[in-house]
């Protein structure tokens, strides 16, 4: 009996020997501790993995007491960021939450993703160019109406409730940037937006006869009435009108980026959120041009620099006005990005504060032209842009741009993400074409007056007046992470 007893507790005693030789438990090495999470390649509990929502659940250990992890550090409380946790951000700066995280490989040797790049088409809608009043009418040809303004028969052509309708643009907006891959808490970013140039196009011809009426309204300062420049008119002068607005924007941008949260990425879903601070320059360049043709018709004459010219000399006259705005400034903004899943939810506010520096053209001539042996003359002066106005300007004024981005997203891959989003950019101070005239016109300045040169009436004082300028629209891209 007692030596079936010794043998008993002599065979248990090598089975509890035997199982303690056996390799000790896997764990998590250090070098995958600080990725999107400590993940277990051997984890092959079903109920864990379908409460995870995944196939490869990402499993953050413990706060404190694991082997090879500080107090503190790694997936722990990091003292630094007051109390946040330390997981590499998800979205842009990071792994999909959703995804394995990466043990080896990534730009510098492993580690979630350091390096990303960001594009997107834009469809684009620009705010329509302020002008006022009408630019271009047609009307009844009785005498007193041929398109004044005010008048009951008067259609406006161009600048129809005092604006110029741009419609709609393409562009494109691209953004690199690159975290530092130790912590991914610092990082940098530069990227750059451009719109194609985008017009408002009007150009009405008369009949050889001169029919309909088309002209150019403006109000004397000689005698305060509505008055207009007559381009034709049935039975006195055949011609055609035109006008044309153009509208241009880029901006350019170089930021640095640093971290401020980011949530432990358990159950697929994580938030970051990250501050961004550093120089922002953006271009918006507007102009406008307004043009005249005009021909006397058999047995009529036309006034043009203190004489008349009759048929078949035509008579042209052009205004032009060019804007150009430069900002520069300072930038800081908020970037946060939230995912669940394979979805993610992005937006951007930036502000900058800056200068806009102005610069200002504005031209204008008539001239004389005999279509039968190419001859013409040309003298100083449209109407809008005549010797009280024409000339270069510049000017600086305090601005501030804002910049706010809304983005929706889809990870097909690790490393792939498509996406589709708004964007809206405001430029608080700008000088704008149609805000360098405002319609009152000395006739005595005019070429084609009857009273050109006989001493001026007093003209309204030129200044660069201020307005803001914003664009917004759609877009539609792709982020891709390495």
């Amino acid at each position: 009996m007692r030596k079936k007893l010794l043998g008993t507790i002599a065979a248990l005693a090598a089975g509890a020997g035997g199982a303690l030789a056996q390799s000790p438990a896997k764990t998590v090495a250090p070098a995958a501790i600080g990725t999107v999470g400590a993940f277990d390649s051997g984890m092959t509990d079903p109920a864990v993995r379908l409460a995870s929502g995944h196939s490869n659940p990402v499993v953050p250990p413990p706060l404190g007491g694991m082997d090879g992890v500080p107090p503190g550090g790694g997936l722990g409380v990091d003292p630094m960021m007051g109390g946040g946790p330390v997981y590499p951000p998800p979205g842009i700066q990071g792994g999909a939450a959703w995804d394995e995280p990466p043990i080896a490989g990534g730009l510098f040797g492993g580690g979630p993703s350091t390096f990303y790049v960001d594009g997107q088409y834009l469809l684009l809608f620009p705010e329509k160019q302020p002008v006022g009043f009408p630019l271009l009418t047609s009307g009844s040809p009785a005498a007193g109406e041929q398109g004044r303004i005010g008048s009951s028969t008067t259609i406006a052509l161009a600048g129809n409730r005092g604006t110029l309708n741009l419609g709609s643009t393409s562009g494109f907006r691209i953004n690199a940037g690159l975290w530092r891959p130790q912590d991914h808490r610092l990082g940098v970013d530069v990227g750059g937006l451009y719109m194609a140039p985008v017009s408002n196009s009007v150009f009405m011809r008369s009949s050889d006869q001169g029919i309909p009426v088309l002209a150019r309204p403006f109000i004397s300062t000689a005698t305060g009435a509505q008055s207009v420049l007559i381009a034709s008119s049935p039975g006195i002068v055949s011609g055609d009108v035109a006008s044309r607005a153009t509208t241009t924007f880029w901006s350019i941008e170089a930021n640095a980026l640093l971290n401020l949260y980011r949530s432990c990425p358990d159950n697929c879903r994580s938030w970051t959120l990250n501050l961004l601070f550093g120089y922002r320059f953006a271009e918006h360049n507007e102009t406008l041009s307004l043009s005249t043709r005009s021909t006397a018709l058999p047995g009529r004459t036309l006034p043009y620099a203190g004489v008349t010219v009759g048929s078949p000399t035509t008579i042209e006259v052009r205004d032009s006005f060019d804007a150009l705005n430069k900002f520069h400034g300072g930038q800081v903004g908020l970037q946060s990005q939230f995912t669940s899943g394979r979805w993610y939810v992005g937006a951007t506010g930036k502000v900058a504060f800056g200068a806009t520096n102005q610069r200002v053209i504005v031209d204008g001539t008539s001239a004389a032209v005999n279509p039968i042996d190419g001859t013409s003359s040309q003298t100083l002066g449209g109407l809008f842009a005549n010797s009280s106005n024409i000339g270069r300007y510049k000017t600086d004024q305090f601005a501030i741009l804002t910049d706010v981005n809304a983005t929706l997203g889809y990870n097909f891959t690790r490393w792939l993400t498509g996406t589709v989003g708004y964007n809206f950019i405001h430029l608080s101070a700008a000088a704008r074409p149609g805000n360098l005239f405002n319609g009152q016109v000395d006739p005595a300045l005019v070429p084609t007056s009857g009273t050109y040169g006989t001493g001026a009436n007093g003209s309204p004082v030129f200044q660069v007046r201020q307005d803001d300028f914003f664009v917004h629209g759609l877009n539609f891209g792709f982020l891709v992470r390495y």
